[in-house]
């Protein structure tokens, strides 16, 4: 395979450019996430040039895994296939050429599964993204929806009452007019109808009043209750 040394004998030292491209490797991935695509176009050209270079295996391929998983789960999920498909055909095309023995066979296939199953785990990954922000926003929608709708029957709550609050006021202001007539009319003449018409006029006044305080503290509480 392409991303797995054969390299049977003594372990030889890394040299200096297998590590500048560890370290570019490592460090491209804190940019994982705002720029997965050239994150992971990076890793495999740096997986493309140190394992054919360098003799010992090595862990960079690793840093080509997670920027596949991150292309794929961040949206790029085409990028993620073609580099992927890229890779394993550029380790069977390896495998053809060299004389590999079973277990470097066997660790290639394994990297060419997992190269499909970072790639498959994040296009589920954000698909499952996409279904929560679309759950989410549908929430938020029927929350507007409801808060509303209780805005709308508080306003029409409250207007109800504004009307029997008028109707009601109408109808003991125009009581209080007519008996304050009669009582000017007969406070001479007729001083006990007087007396009477007045006593009207006071019980009108506080019922007046009543229904008044009644309406205003149910319009409180209708206030209280609708949704900021």
């Amino acid at each position: 395979m392409a991303f797995v040394s054969t390299h049977t004998g003594a372990p030889s030292r890394m040299p200096l450019y297998g590590w500048t491209l560890m370290a570019i490797s490592c460090g491209v991935l804190y940019f994982r996430r705002s720029h997965p695509v050239t994150v992971a176009i990076v890793t495999f050209f740096a997986c493309a040039v140190y394992y054919p270079l360098t003799e010992p295996d090595g862990p960079l391929v690793i840093t080509f895994v997670v920027a596949l998983y991150t292309a794929a789960a961040e949206g790029h999920l085409t990028t993620a296939v073609v580099l992927a498909g890229i890779s394993i055909a550029a380790s069977v095309a390896a495998d053809r050429r060299d004389d590999i023995n079973h277990l470097a066979d066997a660790a290639g296939f394994l990297l060419i599964g997992w190269f499909v199953a970072v790639v498959a785990i994040g296009g589920v990954v954000r698909n499952r993204r996409a279904y929560l922000r679309e759950a989410e926003e549908r929430a938020r929608v029927a929350e507007r929806g409801r808060e509303a709708e209780a805005r709308r029957r508080a306003i029409e709550e409250r207007l109800r009452i504004a009307r029997e609050l008028h109707d009601v006021l109408g109808h003991n202001i125009s009581l209080i007019n007519v008996q304050a007539t009669a009582a000017l009319h007969g406070l001479r003449r007729e001083p006990e109808r007087a007396e009477d018409a007045l006593t009207a006029i006071k019980q009108a006044s506080k019922d007046t009043l009543r229904e008044m305080r009644a309406t205003l503290g149910i319009l409180r509480q209708v206030d209280e209750a609708a949704p900021v």
